[in-house]
């Protein structure tokens, strides 16, 4: 038996020869190589699949958007004036992509007025846009444009004095994109917008006009008005409390200008570099100036006398900034008396004093 089971082993290792060895080798490199190849195959595909998104991401054009800027109708509180009916419409077109232009091949407009269409009409010939930038859309719409009645008139006129009359405002365009020097296929654009004209439109107005910067002087001193051995000069510290009451809108100040008088002499003056002042938020300046005689003595005089009182005007102008549109340059000018006891601070209540509008 045992003769018989040692003949058997040394059969079966016989069986594995240099050739089967030989073609396991081969196999084994023929897998590894495919195993590598199909490896780097995917990792290339991989990689081009990450460029294209990112040139994706990065190129992927963004439709114009439009912003109505005006919607007016001349005359509607007459009832004859529908015999001339016109309806001005101002729209700008943005194209907000940084590194796309857009060619405008056509762009029509229509007026709607309870789901019905009383004009249409080509807004303007074709054009290029570039990146970034604006255009004015201005157009009119006349009597051969518009589908007016008497009656569609007077009914305009109803709803008005009730409230409001909305009209819908649709807007089709054929547009295509241009990206560097391609051209995209051409596309098809829609856009829409309802609008109101009557006490809607002042209520909007209303809710969104930026209220003016409140203007204040606080931690007022001179601290020097006790001491006899500063009869050639004295100093004059304040605090402007400057506050911006939106919260809907951003504030861009120019340089504010500060006088102060005392009497109708001028005994200081300071000027606050411009700057921008967020929603709903207040800045703070401390500042000085240096008061020199002949103006100091009799301002001391005063102050000792508790009869001084200074006069300060200030003058700005000011740009609104409300949901990314900045308004243009308003003129701001403000005045206000401050009252000076003999501890050389504001002598009123409250210890500070708000500034008024000089027109008042």
């Amino acid at each position: 038996m045992c003769g018989s089971n040692k003949q058997t082993s040394q059969h079966i290792k016989r069986q594995h020869t240099i050739p089967y060895y030989a073609q396991r080798v081969r196999d084994s490199c023929t897998t590894r190589v495919t195993k590598i190849l199909c490896a780097i195959f995917l990792c290339l595909i991989l990689v081009v699949g990450v460029v294209f998104f990112i040139l994706w991401l990065s190129l992927r054009p963004h439709r114009p958007r439009f912003y109505i800027v005006d919607f007016s109708i001349p005359g509607l509180n007459q009832h004859s004036e529908f015999e001339n009916a016109q309806i001005t419409l101002n729209v700008t077109a943005r194209n907000p992509n940084q590194h796309i232009g857009i060619y405008y091949i056509s762009m029509v407009g229509s007026i709607f007025y309870e789901d019905q269409n009383m004009g249409s009409s080509p807004l303007m010939d074709p054009f290029y846009q570039e990146p970034k930038t604006t255009t004015i859309v201005y157009h009119t719409f006349n009597v051969a444009t518009l589908t007016v009645n008497s009656r569609r008139w007077k009914e305009f006129m109803d709803n008005r004095q009730q409230g409001a009359v909305v009209f819908r405002i649709d807007i089709m365009a054929a547009i295509r994109f241009k990206v560097s020097t391609w051209g995209s296929q051409h596309h098809k654009m829609h856009a829409n917008c309802d609008v109101a004209v009557g006490i809607l439109v002042l209520c909007l107005w209303l809710a969104l006009r930026p209220g003016s910067p409140h203007f204040t002087i606080t931690n007022f001193s001179v601290p020097a008005v006790n001491d006899s051995n500063t009869s050639d000069h004295g100093i004059i510290q304040y605090q402007l409390d400057i506050k911006n009451p939106n919260k809907d809108s951003g504030i861009y100040y120019d340089d504010i200008f500060l006088i102060f008088y005392h009497g109708v002499n001028i005994v200081g003056n300071n000027t606050i570099s411009s700057f921008t002042e967020g929603k709903n938020r207040s800045h703070q300046v401390l500042n000085h100036f240096d008061v020199d005689n002949p103006f100091w003595a009799a301002l001391r005089s005063a102050i000792l006398n508790a009869t001084a009182e200074l006069r300060v005007d200030l003058s700005t102008k000011v740009r609104y900034k409300t949901w990314l549109i900045k308004s243009r340059h308003h003129g701001l000018h403000r005045e206000g008396d401050i009252p000076i006891g003999k501890d050389g601070k504001i002598s009123n209540n409250k210890k500070k004093v708000k500034l008024r509008d000089a027109s008042k």
